[in-house]
């Protein structure tokens, strides 16, 4: 007897032969493949990488300090009546600072002078016994010996007279020094004391600094003493006043380098004519030398990424990126210690679009 399975096999063949070639029918065709579309050109403007001159700079460090800064004291004692100055006054040479109790000084120097007129009227009286008497000496009508004590007694008002000028001018200075004053021009950084304290001699009663006229200090190592020469023009700059450039002259060089850090001591002379640098401040200087020889570009070629510094140089018709070592600026060119050949063309102000591989257009070039 013949199985049903196998009665009707033919017929499922031919079904499932059918169902693969109707699958393979519905299958989408695969699509063609996207055209690539070529990178537009870019207009760029270039300039040849050169060689020239170049500045060349010491870099030091320093620190400002003023070239006079004064602790004034009192050169006398007495009680303080008057304090006319404050912190950030601004005196000139003779103004007074503080100003002590003078009525003692006063007194004392009024003395003096009587004692003065005094010791002058003997001594004139002195002269006049020594002149009527020397005519009676000569003709041995006044014993010498008489004759010798009317001398010594002019002498001796002399000697008073000198001692009474002396005492006379003490007291003056005692006077004059109850008057404290600047000791030149500059401003008050701090006043020590107030009305109704008591100084010594050796008390401090004002600070006060010259901020027209600074020094520069800096520290140069042993090597590079040679090349340092008075004056010299220093430029430096100051975090309080970033990307401005000030300068100094060189006034002073130590005489010796020193045995701890060899390294010598220079100072150079700033003037401070709008009074914005302060005594203290933390200074990064350059020293200039004489030029060298490199390559160089136009600054604006050169843009920062980061601590990169990169460059886009024309090869070929298509731009070419380039990491650059830079090195010293001098107006509006920079110099390229390694990463740029001269004669190479390299794009001046890259904008966004520049990348490496782009086309360009030619351009003329500055």
């Amino acid at each position: 007897m013949t199985s049903p399975l196998l009665k009707y096999a033919p017929a499922l063949a031919l079904g499932a032969l059918g169902i693969a070639f109707t699958g393979c029918s519905k299958a989408p065709a695969a699509a063609p493949a996207a055209a690539q579309k070529p990178v537009a050109a870019i207009s760029v403007k270039t300039a040849a990488a050169q060689q020239g001159p170049m500045p060349r700079y010491l870099r030091l460090t320093g620190e400002i300090t003023a070239a006079q800064n004064a602790a004034v004291a009192a050169d006398t004692t007495g009680k303080v009546i008057e304090t006319p100055v404050e912190r950030g006054t601004i005196v000139k040479t003779g103004d007074v600072l503080v100003q002590l109790d003078s009525r003692t000084a006063e007194l004392n120097l009024a003395e003096a002078e009587a004692n003065v007129v005094q010791a002058k009227s003997k001594l004139d009286l002195a002269e006049s016994e020594v002149k009527r008497n020397a005519p009676l000496a000569q003709m041995k009508a006044v014993a010498e010996t008489d004759f010798a004590r009317i001398k010594a007694d002019r002498d001796g008002a002399a000697a008073s007279l000198s001692a009474a000028e002396a005492r006379r001018d003490m007291s003056k200075k005692s006077l004059e020094d109850a008057t404290i004053r600047a000791p030149f021009a500059g401003t008050v950084s701090e006043r020590f004391v107030t009305a109704g304290e008591y100084v010594m001699a050796n008390s401090k009663v004002a600070q006060v600094v010259d901020l027209h006229h600074l020094r520069l200090l800096v520290n140069v190592a042993e090597p590079s003493v040679g090349l340092i020469r008075v004056g010299q023009t220093v430029e430096f700059s100051v975090s309080p006043f970033p990307g401005e450039v000030f300068t100094g002259t060189v006034k002073f060089i130590g005489a010796a380098v020193r045995a701890e850090t060899r390294d010598l001591q220079v100072e150079a002379e700033v003037l401070n004519t709008d009074g914005r640098l302060r005594p203290g401040l933390f200074a990064e200087a350059r020293l200039a030398l004489p030029p060298q020889t490199a390559i160089t570009i136009p600054a604006n070629a050169v843009r920062a990424d980061g601590a990169n510094q990169k460059i886009w140089v024309v090869e070929s018709g298509q731009l070419t990126e380039r990491l650059v070592e830079v090195g010293e600026t001098d107006k509006d060119r920079i110099e390229i210690r390694r990463g740029v050949k001269q004669g190479e063309n390299v794009v001046l102000s890259p904008g966004p679009d520049a990348a490496d591989g782009v086309p360009v257009q030619t351009a003329p070039q500055s």
